[in-house]
C-alpha cells in the first residue's frame, strides 16, 4: 500500500548520508509499506518501535494494540532484517505511567502544550471506554514516549542483543537463535525520562 508517509520514509532513507531513525508510533503499516516499496532501504534505516511483550515471554501478544492493528506489518518488521530497536510495551514501557498530582504540579501551566496535555489527561475518553472509576487516584501510561526517550538517551532504555523472533499465527513470539539480531529493551529509567520531560515543559512556561 503506497502512502504519503511510506513515500516520505523511502525518500528520507535514500537521501541521507547516515541511517534514518524511524520512531514508529502505533502500528507499523507505513514502515512496512516503505520496506515493501523499496526493499533496498533495509540497510539505510533503524526502526524504533514499542509493542507487545518481551520476545522471551510466553504470552500471546493479542492485547497489544500497536501489534494487532496490522499483524502483517508487525510480522514483516521482525522478519525483514531491518535494524530494529524493540521496546516491549508490557513490563517495560508500562512503567512510564504518570499521576494526576504530577500532571498538576509539573505539566499544567507549562505553556499551551502543558495545558493541552493536562486537558487530555483529565478528559481521557479511555476512562469512559473502560468504565474506570476513581480516576483521580489512577495513573495513566504514556506508552510511546519510550521511543523518543531512547532517541534522546539510549541509557534511559537499556537494551541487549537477541535474535529477532518469529511472530506465530496465534501471536506468540517464537525464538530462533539462527535469525538475525535485534536490540530489545529490558528496563526503563522512568524517573530520568519524566524529569527530562518536565524540564523541557518548564521552558515553555
Amino acid at each position: 500500500m503506497k502512502t504519503e508517509a511510506a513515500e516520505a520514509i523511502v525518500d528520507l532513507a535514500k537521501s541521507g548520508d547516515s541511517p534514518l531513525y524511524v520512531a514508529a508510533m502505533g502500528c507499523v503499516t507505513n514502515v512496512a509499506a516503505a520496506l515493501l516499496m523499496a526493499p533496498e532501504i533495509v540497510k539505510d534505516m533503524v526502526v524504533i518501535w514499542t509493542s507487545g511483550y518481551p520476545s522471551s515471554a510466553p504470552h500471546s501478544n493479542r492485547p497489544s494494540l500497536n501489534l494487532v492493528q496490522d499483524v502483517h506489518a508487525s510480522r514483516l518488521l521482525f522478519d525483514c532484517g531491518v535494524p530494529h530497536i524493540y521496546l516491549p510495551g508490557y513490563h517495560v514501557g508500562a512503567q512510564l505511567n504518570i499521576s494526576l498530582p504530577e500532571m498538576e504540579q509539573f505539566v499544567r501551566g507549562r505553556g499551551a502544550m502543558g495545558d493541552y496535555l493536562y486537558h487530555l489527561y483529565t478528559n481521557n475518553p479511555l476512562h469512559k471506554m473502560f468504565a474506570l472509576e476513581d480516576t483521580a487516584r489512577r495513573t495513566w501510561v504514556i506508552w510511546d514516549i519510550i521511543n523518543i526517550a531512547w532517541l534522546i538517551n539510549p541509557e534511559w532504555v537499556p537494551t541487549y542483543l537477541t535474535s529477532s523472533p518469529i511472530l506465530t499465527e496465534d501471536l506468540h513470539m517464537q525464538t530462533d537463535p539462527n535469525r538475525h539480531a535485534m536490540a530489545e529493551a529490558h528496563d526503563v529509567q522512568r524517573d530520568d525520562i519524566f524529569i527530562d520531560f518536565y524540564d523541557k515543559l518548564a521552558t515553555l512556561s
